[in-house]
């Protein structure tokens, strides 16, 4: 096979476009086996007769593809694509019958610690699209930086988006992440026509984008840009316009210490009408840029993570503790966020509620109502943002997503369970083999984070069994190395997909970050679709332990492995060479 002539009167134009060009890439030329493809759903067995489900059928004369609708005839189309080797050549007859494992198959970007460059994010599409992954989660603020242009409010990147030696935060964010006092690294933003721009090439691609604007906590650029933009107004006289998009409360005198050891300027203050307002002008902002590019906004994202006070978590003690894995500190010197914050306690006291603990779940349920306004159907968080909200049914939205980010030995099987059984839909984080900045291998010259996994290949990722979380303990060990063990207890977690995480603090380049992403992304896109033989079904009361339990076929699993990267490194890799990926140039583990 040398060329490829499409004929898909079902698609979208721009559909057919993006797939012409991914041939093209390859090396195939426009003229050739001729493919005719069509939207049939009831033509498909009921086994694949599924949203994205497709038969494709490829003859000595020609190809034919039935799909279940336009995702399915476009996967069908990438499948055959798939094939083909890079520059072309023969591919066997046969027929292939398929539907993905899971309706959520994604991969985050950090776009707000070290920018990523449109061109790297398209880059990264049209390889989702190729291997089917089908939701790209946009981190787009957070403490080092804010990545999106919100007109009217030009301060989010005018300072927030750029680093620089400015002591008073006036015209940029202190420097951060190696940035230099320069700017070298880490700095940009996207302007309003390049994210609508990008949202319309993800949709070309059936990729659908969910961004994230991620409070309270996790806010210090929203926090320091905001702030100058109060300076600026109330300096010219405009005192009630420089409150409008206030974040702090000025008299707020907690004491507490970010996960990322900022101070108080961190969390942006739930209890401030200033919060609320600065919530529903992004969200609307964001939702307008969706409308224009005909790309529907259908999940918002919002963070809520770690809104907490880290010096009075479980890695610290008292000045006279003893455990000499933990810091010594003064424990009654430290408050939780908002613990002082005038506004906060007054609003505690007129809802009748003591904790300021309970005041993320209590924001979230409140910007799900301007969620719901804007026409958005689903809330989505961090787990730790949602876990004082009585449940979904508190929130406006239609639906709430959790995005579930415990590794599995400090108890992210059980999460899983706990939160699905609650009625969230499920989507899974897991560091210890989804989070892409940690090191492939045990070696000091890789780069990456450690905290849940010292090294995850792409051997690692392959091996997940999403299904039977607690099938894991017997195939992989936990951070250090060591056997744990899970039992399946309880019915099994409702999981409505997973996605990579691609966090930016150790990538400061675009290299650096398709290094980590690549060839790992693969793996990822192998597990979202397709269940493999070696993954047991759950049943209930069963244990797993690595070295003591034997219920995985691992022979199996080593086979299959076999196989995968084997293809990976001889017909995948050099189709990411021809697209211009920077993967990590060693064999796959």
């Amino acid at each position: 096979m040398r060329g490829i002539e499409l004929s898909l009167p079902d698609l979208a134009p721009a559909h057919v476009t993006a797939l012409r060009e991914r041939a093209v890439q390859l090396g195939l030329a426009t003229q050739g086996l001729r493919l005719a493809g069509k939207v049939a759903p009831r033509a498909l067995p009921a086994d694949i007769a599924a949203p994205g489900g497709y038969r494709l059928r490829i003859g000595r004369t020609g190809v034919a593809i039935e799909g279940y609708d336009a995702a399915g005839l476009y996967h069908g189309v990438q499948t055959l694509l798939s094939l083909v080797p890079a520059g072309g050549g023969r591919i066997p007859a046969m027929t292939v019958e398929d539907a993905p494992r899971f309706a959520h198959r994604g991969m985050m970007v950090d776009l707000a610690r070290n920018f990523r460059q449109p061109a790297t994010l398209r880059r990264l599409i049209d390889q989702m699209s190729a291997y089917k992954l089908n939701r790209l989660h946009l981190h787009l603020s957070d403490d080092e930086g804010w990545r999106i242009d919100i007109p009217g409010l030009p301060e989010l990147t005018g300072i927030g988006a750029q680093r620089c030696h400015d002591p008073g935060e006036d015209r940029c964010l202190l420097p951060q992440l190696a940035s230099g006092p320069d700017n070298r690294s880490g700095g940009g933003y996207l302007r309003r026509d390049e994210y609508i721009a990008l949202l319309r090439y993800a949709a070309d691609r059936f990729v659908e984008v969910i961004p994230e604007i991620d409070m309270p906590a996790h806010a210090r650029a929203a926090v320091v840009a905001m702030e100058a933009r109060y300076r600026r107004l109330l300096a010219a006289g405009r005192a009630q316009e420089a409150e409008a998009f206030r974040l702090l409360d000025p008299d707020d005198a907690s004491r507490t210490l970010s996960v990322q050891f900022y101070d108080r300027r961190s969390y942006l203050n739930p209890c401030s009408s200033g919060a609320l307002n600065f919530a529903a002008k992004v969200i609307g902002e964001l939702a307008a840029m969706h409308r224009e590019a005909q790309a529907p906004l259908r999940v918002w994202h919002f963070g809520g993570d770690e809104a907490k006070n880290i010096l009075l978590g479980p890695g610290f003690q008292p000045r006279d503790g003893t455990d000499p894995a933990k810091g010594r500190i003064d424990i009654a010197a430290q408050d939780q966020p908002w613990a002082r914050s005038p506004r906060c306690q007054s609003w505690l006291r007129q809802h009748g509620m003591s904790s300021v603990g309970e005041l993320p779940s209590v924001f979230a349920v409140q910007v799900s109502q301007i969620v719901n306004a804007n026409g958005i159907e689903a809330m989505a968080a961090w787990q730790d943002g949602l876990k004082h909200a009585a449940g979904p049914h508190a929130f406006a939205t239609q639906t709430v997503m959790v995005t579930l980010w415990d590794p599995l030995f400090w108890g992210g099987a059980e999460a899983a369970r706990s939160w699905s059984a609650k009625g969230y839909r499920t989507v899974l984080a897991l560091p210890d083999y989804l989070y892409l900045d940690f090191p492939y291998t045990r070696d000091a010259h890789e780069r990456g984070y450690y905290w849940a996994s010292q090294a995850t290949d792409s051997y690692k990722v392959f091996s997940l069994a999403p299904d039977n979380l607690p099938q894991n303990a017997e195939v992989m060990p936990d951070r250090d190395g060591q056997p744990f063990e899970l039992k399946s207890t309880g019915p099994a977690a409702r999981i409505e997909g997973l996605q990579g995480q691609a966090w930016g603090e150790i990538m400061r380049t675009d290299q650096q970050f398709e290094y980590m992403v690549y060839p790992r992304l693969l793996a990822l896109a192998e597990r979202a679709w397709h269940r493999a033989r070696w993954e047991r079904p759950y049943r209930e009361g069963e244990r797993y332990k690595l070295g003591d339990t034997d219920h995985v076929d691992k022979s199996a699993l080593a086979s299959d492995w076999q196989g995968f990267a084997s293809v990976v490194a001889q017909r995948e890799l050099p189709k990411l060479k021809r697209a211009g990926v920077g993967y990590r140039p060693a064999p796959v583990e």
